[in-house]
């Protein structure tokens, strides 16, 4: 799978949820023109997160593309009032795929629970059983009632 079809994927699992109520559209729809492939997501609290999706590692050619989902993660209630975690957004999208337990899917990694932070706190690496790897980083988190994306991106901040 890569970037373009996760983006599709992503979103499709994002509309059919019926655990939270997620606006969602991808980056070409909402016109966000400095990353290519992604999703802008307006949380149930009115903020705003861009989901920048990369593919970071190519299928492997002799490997079966199928194999055992990872094991669903609980459903996440994101608040529809006051602030969001950015961590609590990272596990929904978490819960989200495994709970597709779509079989291409192998890990889905939740970079804020990593022991080390990187450079980009916040977002998610999917592993396939194809050896490709998409990577999700949170590009952006805006407050309710902040429309625009300033120019810093990949912020630290903890919540929304």
């Amino acid at each position: 799978m890569n970037a373009h079809e996760f983006e599709t994927f992503l979103k499709s699992l994002v509309e059919q949820d019926p655990s939270a109520v997620v606006g969602v559209a991808t980056f070409s729809e909402a016109g966000y023109t400095v990353s290519r492939v992604g999703l802008r997501m307006t949380l149930p609290t009115g903020a705003t997160i861009y989901l920048q999706i990369v593919s970071s590692g190519q299928p492997r050619p002799s490997a079966d593309p199928l194999g055992p989902p990872p094991p669903a993660t609980p459903p996440v209630m994101l608040p529809a009032h006051g602030t969001t975690a950015l961590a609590a957004v990272e596990e929904y999208l978490a819960a989200v795929l495994t709970g597709s337990q779509d079989r291409r899917i192998r890990d889905v990694e939740v970079y804020g629970a990593r022991p080390v932070r990187g450079a980009v706190p916040y977002g998610l690496k999917v592993t396939f059983h194809s050896g490709a790897r998409i990577s999700c980083y949170v590009a952006h988190a805006l407050r309710p009632g902040v429309s625009e994306p300033g120019p810093r991106r990949f912020p630290s901040i903890r919540t929304i």
